[in-house]
């Protein structure tokens, strides 16, 4: 813990802004660019929050009253299985189902949308009647917002940071040419000059 708080010491330390004469006008231009990332970061809370929020509520409409109903299934045949690839083997089976309307329905339906209980089963249906996937859990919807969250978050540090990098080396590039232009003027001025 101590060598986090002596890291963000050090840190305001090198880049907080003061008359001292050492530094260098790129050290004041990095300080800001500091400053500047800090706050592009922070402003990038509002846009995570919305982000969440979308996803939170796009797993709740989905999960809304009225888009999926729970009704009881009769299994009227056999399963049926299909290769939908090399290795997983998919099943259908012959069910009936009632309408949101009352009216009845009948047909194939995927083995992984039936919740099974015995000769019966129950189904979620849309409001069209065609069988559908469950609603999300309510800690899927929110790992999902928090992922949104994460990714809207990720994605304005990796920005920003990348945007400091490349600041930096051409602020160091230009440093490196002062120092090597400084040097160069020393060595001509210290020089001892043989006739």
């Amino acid at each position: 813990m101590r060598s986090i708080a002596r890291w963000v010491v050090a840190g305001l330390r090198r880049y907080r802004p003061d008359r001292n004469p050492l530094r260098r006008r790129s050290d004041r231009i990095e300080a800001g660019l500091v400053a500047a990332v800090l706050v592009a970061v922070l402003l990038a809370v509002w846009p995570a929050v919305l982000a969440a929020r979308a996803a939170y509520g796009g797993g709740h409409a989905a999960a809304g009253p009225g888009a999926r109903h729970l009704v009881e299934a009769t299994l009227t045949g056999g399963a049926t299985a299909s290769a939908a690839d090399a290795h997983v083997l998919l099943g259908a089976t012959a069910a009936r189902w009632p309408l949101p309307d009352g009216g009845v329905r009948e047909g194939m339906v995927p083995a992984a949308l039936l919740l099974r209980d015995g000769p019966r089963a129950r189904l979620w249906i849309d409001g069209e009647g065609r069988p559908v996937t469950p609603p999300p859990h309510r800690a899927e919807m929110t790992a999902r917002a928090g992922l949104a969250a994460f990714g809207v978050m990720a994605g304005a540090l990796a920005l920003a940071a990348a945007g400091l990098v490349l600041a930096r080396r051409r602020l160091d590039r230009a440093r490196y040419q002062a120092w090597d232009a400084a040097w160069a003027d020393a060595d001509q001025r210290w020089r001892r000059h043989r006739i």
